[in-house]
């Protein structure tokens, strides 16, 4: 299996994670919002759950057209996928910045921290395999 191959599939990979990961917010946004510490059993937050629903909804949609794209064209899925490793990215940034400033890494933090740049990370892969050919064009390649 080539280098080409293997970013594509692993990507495809990340985004069936990121997409399972919003549909766990849509069918249960207590449990997910409790995990981040944002509801519990005693202390229901319902507002709170249509925001939990809503960001399922976004993983759900963009991770799965990023797919479809990086199955049936690679150069555009690659774009796309880029744009979805920043996210991922900015989250791990975000969580390490608040490790910093607020001093209380915490286990769940340093966990989503960790997992939120592997996800970044794995979807950026297919960009920089045909990245010369997403900056240049095709006639260049």
């Amino acid at each position: 299996m080539s280098s080409y191959v293997l970013s594509l599939f692993l990507a495809v990979v990340a985004c069936v994670i990121g997409g399972a990961l919003g549909g766990m917010i849509l069918a249960r946004p207590q449990t997910m919002l409790g995990l981040a510490g944002l509801a519990d059993e005693d202390t229901p937050k319902p507002p709170l759950f249509a925001e939990g629903r809503a960001m399922g909804g976004v993983l759900i949609a963009s991770h799965g057209v990023a797919a479809l794209y990086l199955g049936y064209q690679p150069r555009i899925g690659a774009a796309m996928a880029l744009a979805l490793a920043v996210a991922w990215l900015g989250a791990a940034a975000g969580r390490a910045l608040s490790a910093a400033l607020d001093g209380e890494a915490g286990r769940f933090n340093a966990g989503s921290m960790v997992f939120n740049a592997l996800i970044g990370i794995t979807l950026s892969l297919p960009f920089f395999q045909v990245g010369r050919v997403l900056l240049r064009g095709a006639a260049l390649a």
